[in-house]
């Protein structure tokens, strides 16, 4: 038999002109990974009675294109019978900050949207990266009236990560994963980034230095799910419910090339700048130098309810 996952990839932003002729929009890099690593799972896994088939539906949410309520798994399936229920919610990157909502309706209505889906609907899974990863933590985790803890997404003060960057993953994390992430040396994670804003989690009153992150203070059953010394919190996850990531795993070398290139002139990068991005982010090679496939099977693992 064949096991379906539907997952609806909500465009945030249009990549880099190059990029998109080549390979389209986001949500159809996320397809073709996702596509690709589900097919490897079906070869390798020893109990693979149930074959696992991706199923991607793109949504231009800044043109308010959304998901239909009742199109996602736990509705009312009684009321409504849908064919093909929508498994999971996934956030595609995009180059604005969280902290424009009061200027942004568009991501108003996302957050209003993020909160409906984790709230009322359970069986939905929700992913993001990126951009999507910020999105969530401020729609699901910030409080304002929390008396623990500040949550937020800022400017990070040290600069962007752009290229392969290395994270230590939390070990919780990977004991979750241990068939995707468990070979990984050391619980590192090797990973393609674009980005130059972090979420923080902190106990309040805690003082954010530049030299040193502070320690990550998350409600439970959140956790981050690794952190660089820069960035303490590269992705959020919350056991069958949410798994979000700040780096790229659908992005390989081509499209991040694309992506800094075309980034250069508006974020007003000197050529030496570019120069050193671009060799972080390494040569097109057909063996990717990252850990991009691993990442992927965590996200299918965690769709499919795998170890």
């Amino acid at each position: 038999m064949v096991r379906n996952i539907h997952i609806a990839v909500l465009d945030v932003d249009i990549p880099a002109r190059k990029l998109y002729e080549a390979r389209g929009l986001c949500s159809a890099h996320f397809r073709d990974i996702l596509r690709e690593t589900a097919a490897h799972l079906n070869e390798t896994r020893l109990d693979n009675d149930d074959a696992l088939n991706i199923n991607v539906t793109a949504f231009d949410i800044r043109g308010g294109h959304y998901p239909d309520l009742h199109l996602l798994r736990g509705a009312a399936q009684n009321e409504w019978p849908v064919l093909n229920p929508i498994d999971a919610i996934l956030i595609t990157g995009g180059s604005p900050g969280v902290y424009e909502m009061p200027e942004s309706p568009w991501m108003q209505v996302l957050e209003r949207f993020v909160k409906k889906v984790y709230a009322d609907y359970p069986e939905v899974r929700l992913l993001g990266t990126c951009f999507g990863h910020q999105m969530i933590s401020h729609a699901l985790i910030r409080d304002p009236e929390d008396p623990v803890r500040d949550v937020y997404v800022e400017k990070c003060p040290l600069g962007r990560e752009v290229g392969i960057y290395t994270v230590d993953l939390n070990d919780k994390f990977v004991q979750s994963f241990p068939s995707a992430l468990g070979s990984l040396p050391d619980g590192k994670l090797r990973i393609q980034m674009f980005h130059g804003d972090r979420v923080m989690a902190v106990e309040k009153g805690t003082p954010v230095t530049l030299s040193e992150s502070p320690p990550v203070s998350l409600p439970a059953p959140w956790m981050s799910i690794g952190s660089t010394p820069i960035c303490p919190i590269q992705g959020l996850y919350n056991p069958g419910r949410v798994l979000s990531v700040q780096g790229h795993y659908e992005m390989d070398a081509f499209g991040m090339q694309k992506m800094c290139v075309e980034s250069a002139p508006t974020m007003g990068w000197k050529e030496s700048k570019l120069a050193l991005f671009l060799e972080q982010v390494g040569p097109d090679l057909e063996d990717r130098a990252d850990d991009a496939k691993a990442f992927a099977s965590a996200v299918v693992s965690f769709l499919a309810d795998l170890q």
